[in-house]
């Protein structure tokens, strides 16, 4: 295959948009920088459920009657 083969043009750019998209995520997560990819997803799903268990808390009445 040709580098100009419409399909290895699309192969190639759609290569770059993960990239970015990971050193997007990267900067994101705690620590993202400084592991392999694999550890970084899997702190990044770690980080999300986190925060979507501090939404909850925030969100719940119960929480304010204690702050």
């Amino acid at each position: 295959g040709s580098a100009t083969d419409p399909q290895s043009v699309y192969a190639r750019h759609r290569r770059e948009k993960i990239n970015e998209r990971l050193k997007t995520l990267q900067h994101l997560v705690p620590n993202g920088a400084k592991v392999d990819i694999v550890t970084m997803l899997d702190e990044a799903i770690h980080y999300v459920q986190f925060l979507q268990l501090q939404v909850t808390l925030l969100k719940s009445d119960e929480y304010w009657m204690y702050a």
